[in-house]
């Protein structure tokens, strides 16, 4: 129902397997901090120290909730969200980020939920010497998230981008047309032990991440230098030079030799077409090469992790529109370097042990 039930079910996933082979993790697993969520009654104090200033694009984005671009209008949400409220000063604390504190209760409930479904859904026993393991891992994922939720609160109010009751009441109505009714969205937010509080904390911290991610992501360019490439990957470096060399023939058919001698499953029955290639997606000793290849012109043998690769470059752009799906792990890589650097300039206190 959220991006971040999402983020934690692949933590979660990741944990199993890893328990399943018998391996728990040493360090934590990776998970993706964009438009991150809590579910709390109590939101981090009103009035947070200033988070540390990293570069940023000179004009905050406009915040919407993604249920403002609907196709029809949708009716006003039957629930109401109530105001926020600062941590009680006397509150237990799971951590401190720049002096905000994320309460003890908010980890423990996150923390029982996730492993509810690990244990559900993948048959963990928690007791386990390698539970016992996955779930010390798990915990400190928990706990990463509420902290990057802390962070991008702190950057979203230093950046001016807010979040207003239509924002809310919009996002929530589009929740209970998705569950079908406000009794099964109700039934939702019982099964996940949740408040409205929870649920309108939550989306409040789903449109400041899309907010922040949009608005650290807004200079990454939506077109780059690509070219058009075709190749034939073999398993030695002798069949390799004997591709290579039928492939320079005059004449030589260059999508025949790759559907007779290309492993590559996926491109041969195209001719070993891969379409059009931006940079940053092959590897890097193939990118070199095919990027300065002349059009038409057959490579040398290159030498990657995946085999023996002999390519043929069929159009060059300086600028073509790139990809969405390789726009999207830009934008969620630059993301991921950028929350990382923000947290290395704050101070955090992490008070409950892994």
């Amino acid at each position: 129902m959220n991006h971040r039930s999402i983020i934690l079910g692949l933590t979660i996933t990741v944990l199993a397997m890893l328990v399943a082979c018998g391996e728990a993790p040493t360090t934590p697993v990776v998970v993706i901090p964009t438009n991150v969520q809590v579910s709390s009654s109590a939101a981090p104090a009103a009035t947070p120290t200033p988070a540390a200033k990293a570069p940023a694009p000179t004009a905050a984005p406009q915040v919407t909730g993604t249920a403002a671009t609907a196709a029809t209008p949708l009716p006003k949400s039957p629930l109401s969200c109530p105001p926020q409220t600062p941590v009680p000063a006397n509150a237990q604390l799971a951590a401190r980020v720049n002096g905000v504190g994320i309460p003890l209760d908010l980890f423990n409930r996150q923390m029982a939920q996730a492993q509810d479904a690990m244990v559900k859904n993948f048959g963990t026993d928690p007791k386990s010497p390698q539970g016992q393991e996955a779930l010390k891992s798990l915990r400190q994922q928990v706990l990463d998230q509420l902290i990057n939720d802390v962070v991008i609160a702190q950057y979203s109010e230093s950046r001016g981008i807010k979040v207003t009751d239509n924002d809310l009441n919009t996002r929530i109505a589009q929740m209970i047309q998705d569950a079908g009714s406000v009794d099964k969205l109700n039934e939702y937010m019982t099964k996940q032990q949740m408040t409205l509080a929870d649920l309108c904390l939550q989306v409040r911290n789903q449109i400041l991440g899309d907010a922040a991610l949009n608005d650290v992501t807004a200079p990454i360019p939506t077109q780059g230098e690509q070219v058009h490439v075709r190749h034939i990957l073999v398993d030695t470096p002798a069949l390799g030079t004997q591709v290579r060399d039928l492939a320079r023939k005059p004449g030589a058919d260059f999508a025949a030799l790759a559907k007779q001698y290309s492993k590559d499953e996926t491109s041969k029955a195209n001719g070993g077409d891969l379409g059009w290639v931006p940079r940053g997606v092959l590897d890097p000793r193939l990118e070199a090469v095919i990027f300065d290849l002349p059009i038409n012109q057959v490579s040398d043998v290159v030498t990657t992790q995946f085999g023996y690769h002999v390519a043929q470059v069929l159009e060059k752009e300086k600028s073509r529109p790139l990809p969405p799906e390789v726009i999207q792990n830009v934008r969620q890589d630059a993301f991921l370097k950028w929350l990382q650097a923000m947290r290395e300039n704050i101070k955090i206190e992490r008070l409950v042990q892994p």
